[in-house]
């Protein structure tokens, strides 16, 4: 049993880890800021109330760990000094606590070895020197799209409402969709793997797919017909810039411009940072992935009734 302490872990991702790590006989030490009771399968789970700007109450946390499983909130919507500024408080922590054997950071993102010019990556960039600068042995996994995300955001109401999957993807787009899940599994794969400290490990799901063939796919394990849209970099942008012009406290220009930087690059780019061949990354890092119409048929509870014609 190996003490994991998950940072993030009122998240949708980090509340994916804990699970995991639970179900496959580990102790997770679930952190946030508020935490709630917590149970997995009818047996608790210890959490543990800390801030990012809190050293000591970081370093508590830590007591005992073993292996930290890293979830930083996206600087696509929000300053990123004080994210930056949490991972030094985490990275120094961790660096002062004897029992930490490795950091595994969930970028969340599809992230360049280099900086590219767009925010959100290259504060990703900055974060992961900020972990390997304190002499933390460090994996960054490093996902795509997730699937998951069709059942939250702004992705989510036109399948509630029309039954219609939008996404800014164009059609010959190829997608390696992930679920939280099976980068939970990816992390859990890496924990007894020190010799891959240093690497930055993109990870996929076991099936690449056009937009079209992915609403195929979940027409099928959702039991209702589902149509597409493929939105425009532009049109994508259009609209998240009305909703966020309504929120206070941001800069809705820079936001968007970045936005476009980098949807633009997702779908243009000849490195097809959305495309992994996830062949070797299971050689090195054992796990069993989901394919897409089973995590539709584990989701199909999460829907509403579909609309009526």
């Amino acid at each position: 049993m190996t003490r994991v302490v998950v940072f993030g872990a009122s998240g949708v991702q980090g509340a994916a880890q804990v699970a995991a790590l639970a179900r496959a006989g580990h102790h997770p030490v679930a952190v946030s800021r508020n935490p709630k009771p917590l149970t997995i399968d009818g047996n608790p789970i210890e959490t543990f109330a800390a801030d990012f700007t809190d050293e000591q109450a970081i370093a508590r946390a830590l007591e005992g760990a073993e292996v930290i499983f890293l979830n930083l909130p996206s600087t696509s919507f929000q300053p990123a000094e004080p994210v930056l500024a949490g991972a030094r408080t985490v990275a120094s922590a961790a660096a002062q606590t004897p029992s930490v054997r490795l950091v595994v950071f969930n970028t969340s993102m599809p992230v360049p070895e280099e900086k590219r010019g767009i925010k959100a990556q290259d504060d990703r960039v900055d974060i992961r020197r900020i972990l390997r600068d304190a002499g933390l042995p460090v994996i960054s996994i490093q996902p795509v799209v997730f699937l998951d995300n069709l059942l939250e955001g702004w992705a989510y109401p036109p399948i509630a409402e029309r039954s219609t999957i939008v996404y800014c993807h164009k059609p010959d787009l190829e997608v390696s969709w992930i679920c939280h899940h099976d980068v939970a599994q990816l992390m859990m794969a890496s924990m007894d793997k020190p010799h891959l400290a240093g690497r930055n490990i993109p990870v996929g799901g076991p099936e690449t797919v056009r937009l079209e063939e992915l609403a195929a796919k979940l027409s099928r394990a959702w039991e209702r017909p589902l149509a597409y849209e493929n939105q425009t970099v532009d049109d994508f942008c259009d609209k998240i810039s009305a909703s966020m012009r309504e929120r206070a406290g941001i800069d809705a220009d820079r936001i968007i411009k970045q936005m476009h930087k980098a949807y633009t690059h997702y779908n243009e780019s000849p490195e097809k940072p959305f495309k992994i061949d996830m062949g070797p990354v299971l050689k090195e890092l054992p796990a069993t992935l989901t394919p897409i119409e089973e995590w539709g048929r584990r989701t199909k509870h999460r829907l509403p009734d579909p609309p009526k014609a």
